[in-house]
C-alpha cells in the first residue's frame, strides 16, 4: 500500500474527523501519515451539497468566530431549516440559536460590574454583531444596532474611545441608514492611505449619493487593498470603474 491508497482500501477501528483527531493518530501510530495531510489540506466549502453537519458543529464549537463565519454560517443553517427533514431543520434553528446565544451570553458577563475601555468595546462589538445575524431592516436589529452605539457614545464621553471603536461607530450609522451622521463621525477619523478607512470613506460618499467621491476614494484604495475581502476587492473595482468586462 502506497500514498493515498490508504483512503482506497475500507478499514475498520478509529476513523479521525477532524486535523487533531488524525494527528493524535498519526501520533500513536494508529493511522498513516497520509491521513494527516489529507484531514489537514482537505477543504469542502460548508455549504456545498450534502452539506457536511459534523463539519457544522465543528464550526460552532470554536469560540472565536469572525462576523464573516457567523453570516457564512447563517445561510448554511437557513438552508436546513427549509429542509423536508424535520432532524435537519430543527439542526438548523438550533445552530442558529447557538450563535445569537454566544453573544447574548458575552453580553450578559461583559454588562455586570465596572468595564474597561477593552470591555466596552467588546460589548459594542457583541450587539453589533447580534444585530447582523438578524433579518433585513427589523426592530430587533435596529434595537441591537442602537445598543451598539449607545455603547460606544458612552465609551467616548468617558475618553475611553478607539480608532477600531470610531470605525465601528461608522458601520452601525451606516446599518442604522444614518448617513450624514456618519459622515460627520468618519471626520473624527484621520484616513491617510489606510484601506479600512478609505472604503469606509467610500461607503459613506455611495450613500450620500456622491459617486465621484466614491471613485476617487476607490482610485485611492485600490494600490493598497491587500487587507480587504475579496468581495470588498471587487467592490472596488466595481466603484472605481477597474472592473473586467464581459
Amino acid at each position: 500500500m502506497a500514498g493515498f491508497d490508504f483512503f482506497r482500501i475500507p478499514r475498520r477501528g478509529y476513523a479521525p474527523r477532524t486535523p487533531a483527531g488524525a494527528l493524535k493518530a498519526l501520533g500513536t501510530g494508529a493511522l498513516p501519515a497520509e491521513n494527516f495531510i489529507y484531514f489537514s489540506t482537505s477543504a469542502k466549502p460548508l455549504d456545498e451539497e450534502p452539506i457536511d453537519l459534523e463539519a457544522i458543529e465543528r464550526v460552532l464549537s470554536r469560540p472565536d468566530l469572525t462576523l464573516e463565519t457567523s453570516l457564512t454560517m447563517k445561510s448554511v443553517l437557513e438552508k436546513l431549516i427549509g429542509s423536508d427533514d424535520q432532524e435537519l431543520a430543527l439542526f438548523g434553528a438550533e445552530g442558529i440559536n447557538a450563535l445569537e446565544l454566544r453573544h447574548l451570553a458575552a453580553i450578559d458577563r461583559l454588562k455586570t460590574g465596572e468595564k474597561s475601555a477593552g470591555d466596552m468595546s467588546r460589548l459594542a462589538g457583541h450587539y453589533y454583531e447580534l444585530a447582523q445575524l438578524q433579518e433585513g431592516t427589523g426592530s430587533i436589529r435596529a434595537f441591537y444596532l442602537r445598543e451598539a452605539f449607545a455603547t460606544l457614545r458612552t465609551a467616548r464621553r468617558r475618553g475611553r474611545i478607539s480608532r477600531a471603536d470610531l470605525l465601528l461607530t461608522i458601520d452601525i450609522l451606516l446599518a442604522l441608514g444614518l448617513h450624514d451622521q456618519a459622515a460627520s463621525t468618519l471626520d473624527l477619523v484621520k484616513a491617510g492611505d489606510d484601506p479600512l478607512v478609505l472604503l469606509l470613506s467610500a461607503r459613506v460618499a455611495f450613500h450620500q449619493g456622491s459617486y465621484a467621491r466614491v471613485a476617487e476614494y476607490c482610485r485611492r484604495l485600490a494600490p493598497s487593498a491587500a487587507p480587504l475581502t475579496e468581495e470588498e476587492k471587487e467592490a472596488v473595482e466595481l466603484w472605481s470603474g477597474e472592473a473586467p468586462r464581459a
